[in-house]
């Protein structure tokens, strides 16, 4: 995927079901499923666990979504990503755009 490619984090869709087993808001974002050590998602902070929710100035459901915005970026460009975990009961609530440069 170009999220792996690009940035050194594998993402997976967020099917209703995984979403309530971790009790996060249903229908929203990717779950970052793992990240590269040294990648640039690695040095902005990005964890297994978290859900990217936007990219640029797109929302994001499913990793096809997110591979069709990134086929845009370029080697080098700097790309938004909004992410964090949106709990389904409201709790705990987290969300921070980082930006990260394409390897």
């Amino acid at each position: 995927s170009a999220a792996e490619s690009m940035f050194g984090m594998q993402i997976q869709d967020l099917s209703k079901e995984l979403s309530d087993a971790l009790g996060f808001a249903s229908g929203r974002g990717v779950l970052v499923s793992g990240v590269e050590p040294d990648s640039p998602a690695d040095q902005a902070g990005i964890e297994r666990g978290l859900v990217i929710y936007r990219i640029g100035k797109y929302d994001v459901n499913s990793s096809r979504d997110v591979d069709r915005i990134l086929a845009r970026a370029q080697s080098g460009s700097t790309v938004d990503f909004v992410v964090g975990v949106v709990r389904a009961d409201g709790s705990g609530q987290r969300v921070e755009t980082v930006t990260l440069t394409a390897r």
